[in-house]
């Protein structure tokens, strides 16, 4: 074996994926149990290593250097094997700094609470104060400070969060600090990246947070492990542009709005456009019942049609790479509205009242009044839950132009 990743359970790891951005090695996932793990370096197999949790501060007793971020921190997150001789250091420092750095944080003095006290909290703690950030506050579980000590945290700035609360496969756990309490809150940094949305950011975009994702900080981190190791790197390898790509590569493209909005056929076009598997939610809903929705709904109810339809919502988004067509009514569903946020970019296609197809749709049946009331009920919805608004009154093709010129923006933002 020549690199990889070292940890418990990596099955939804991306790092493969962004070390094939770097260049033309073999990087392998490495999955080991407590047991395993002293075996595992005394055989001393790999030429290089990157180490994530539960092993990140244990690893650091097989080196046989430490750099001085590795003694810092307490923690070593990559392993380069020099003849025989095993070299730790710690690239999420680095992936962190380059992160805050690219935020350009504004606020003076900021205070900023730590939420965690492992591996990952220690070096955020120690980026910070490397960057001349002081003002620090940690909480924890099981702490002196806890998740219940409201009044502590009720005036902090950034909230990073630097445990794996809300990590596949528990995207959808509450957060345990309501950060709705925090008045003073500006911005969130979840170091979690599986989803790429975190439940926890989609909770602070909603109070008008500034939000970041830890992708970026592994994409960092990786670029540094891939110099540790003496990889020739490829060409293209700036860290802002492997996000791009891999932003890109991963999120969804999904549809909402109202029904007969033309969801499946604007869906369907950009599919084939982006060389991308299309999916109609309420076709896999027919497939999976053998009834199209409006017989569901006529026969067994809208209440039995809404609970197969939030099952196959949250298969079908926890996916990447896909263009998604859904329902009118997904999103009289907060959970729904999760899923289709996680992994995706979510898009309200708009169309006038007057333009809507409305036959073989149940609850789009009740003339003019009827739809105007179903419109009023959703419109807020999915205005504020969109990241796109396109109208689609006018031609399909300037839709979809519209469509694929506003994901390029959101992508490259």
């Amino acid at each position: 074996m020549e690199y990889g990743l070292l940890g418990e359970r990596l099955v939804h790891s991306f790092s493969p994926m962004i070390h094939e951005e770097f260049g033309d090695y073999s990087y392998e996932l490495i999955e080991k149990n407590k047991g395993e793990i002293n075996s595992f370096f005394k055989e001393r197999n790999f030429k290089g290593l990157n180490v994530t949790n539960p092993y990140k501060r244990i690893a650091k007793q097989y080196c046989d250097y430490l750099d001085e971020v590795s003694k810092k921190t307490g923690c070593v997150n990559t392993i380069v094997n020099k003849n025989g001789k095993l070299y730790g250091y710690n690239t999420d420092y680095y992936g962190f700094l380059f992160m805050l750095n690219r935020m350009k944080i504004r606020i003076k003095d900021p205070l900023f609470l730590i939420v965690g006290n492992g591996a990952t909290s220690v070096m955020a703690k120690t980026v910070l104060f490397d960057l001349g950030y002081k003002n620090i506050k940690i909480v924890s579980r099981r702490g002196e400070r806890n998740f219940k000590d409201l009044d502590y945290m009720s005036n902090i700035d950034i909230l990073i969060n630097c445990t794996p609360l809300g990590t596949y496969p528990h995207e959808n756990d509450d957060y345990p600090i309501d950060i709705r309490k925090l008045k003073e809150l500006k911005a969130v940094i979840d170091l979690n990246y599986n989803p790429i949305r975190t439940k926890l950011l989609l909770d602070a975009q909603r109070i008008g947070c500034e939000v970041h994702s830890g992708l970026l900080m592994l994409i960092a981190q990786a670029k540094k492990s891939a110099e540790l190791f003496g990889i020739g790197l490829n060409q293209k390898t700036a860290i802002e542009e492997i996000y791009c790509r891999l932003r890109r590569k991963l999120l969804n493209i999904v549809f909402i709005g109202m029904p007969g909005s033309g969801k499946t056929v604007v869906g369907q076009k950009i599919a084939k456009k982006m060389n991308r598997f299309f999916v109609d939610i309420d076709e896999e809903i027919q497939k999976e019942q053998g009834m199209i929705a409006e017989e569901i709904i006529l026969e067994k109810g809208i209440e039995y049609f809404r609970r197969i339809e939030k099952q196959i919502v949250k298969n079908q988004l926890l996916t990447f790479s896909k263009i998604i067509s859904t329902g009118g009514g997904v999103i009289e569903s907060e959970e729904n509205i999760n899923y289709l946020k996680y992994n995706s970019v979510v898009i309200f296609l708009n169309r006038d009242l007057n333009k809507l197809e409305t036959i073989g749709r149940p609850l789009s049946q009740g003339g003019l009044k009827g739809l105007t009331k179903l419109y009023n009920k959703r419109n807020p919805i999915y205005l504020q839950e969109s990241d796109i608004v396109i109208n689609n009154n006018d031609e399909i093709e300037s839709a979809i132009n519209e469509v694929l010129s506003m994901y390029e923006k959101i992508i490259d933002n």
